[in-house]
């Protein structure tokens, strides 16, 4: 069974939701992955399946804008479509949110077919490929262009815990947003700013390897850029003992305006 556009009536759970009441960027990273997880099922492909055959599919960049915030227990209209499959290998998926017609999120998934073992690319199969039929509804979402504007670099370190694997063995891909945000946010509190203010505009993960349970994990964080007066673009790099783990552009400002002071904040 194919669909080329498939539509989910979907919920955030409650602990997607910060002390504003609204949600924060990975958790609307997690439910664009339950919509493309749902579309795979509704398409005979569900993780069972895959599993079965040794193969799986892995996200190696993602982008988002944030377009409105949403509240809990608001059903989001989510929609999701493939609009690439390249050499039966390379898979582009797009997702987007709404609510009651208003954008709220809009993604671009980009996900490469591997061996289920080795999680090196693979050629997916026939079947496969016919179950994902490219669609052409609209364009890719793009990180907003800005204006240069270097800043101070600084780094946090962690063990990524045992129990946050994800059922491919590593860290679930949304995790590096929330590390990323932890890193901005403990910048935020070094600065006088409360971190629970910080609302996203857009991100952009170029995923490199896996992180591993276990492994002891680098954020270091540097301004890049502002995005007009009030948001301050940042750069992530990600690394682990063996190397780098992602590179990921994040653009933030704050909820209650005055986003220059989250600009300074790198000064």
């Amino acid at each position: 069974m194919t669909n080329e556009v498939w539509h989910f009536p979907l919920t955030l759970p409650r602990n997607a939701f910060t002390s504003r009441e609204v949600p924060r960027a990975g958790d609307v990273w997690r439910l664009c992955q339950d919509v493309a997880t749902l579309a795979s099922i509704n398409s005979g492909w569900p993780p069972s399946r895959f599993r079965a055959e040794k193969v799986a599919f892995i996200v190696y960049k993602m982008t988002v804008l944030h377009e409105a915030e949403t509240s809990y227990g608001a059903v989001l209209d989510t929609q999701t479509w493939v609009s690439r499959f390249r050499r039966r290998t390379l898979c582009t998926r797009e997702v987007r949110v709404r609510i009651g017609g208003k954008r709220v999120a809009s993604a671009t998934q980009e996900w490469v077919h591997v061996d289920g073992d080795t999680l090196k690319p693979k050629q997916g199969s026939v079947e496969a490929t016919a179950a994902f039929p490219e669609t052409d509804v609209e364009p890719s979402v793009k990180m907003p262009s800005f204006e240069e504007l270097p800043g101070a670099e600084d780094a946090f370190t962690f063990h990524m815990w045992q129990t946050w694997s994800d059922p491919l063995a590593h860290a679930n891909h949304p995790a590096y947003i929330d590390w990323c945000d932890e890193a901005t946010s403990r910048r935020m509190i070094a600065s006088g700013i409360d971190p629970v203010l910080l609302q996203p505009v857009a991100e952009q993960v170029i995923f490199r390897s896996a992180v591993l349970p276990g492994e002891r994990v680098t954020v270091r964080t540097k301004r890049v850029g502002v995005d007009g007066t009030d948001a301050v673009v940042l750069k992530h790099y990600l690394e682990t003992e063996r190397g780098p783990a992602a590179e990921a552009t994040s653009i933030r400002t704050l909820a209650e305006g005055n986003g220059a002071a989250l600009i300074s904040a790198w000064g």
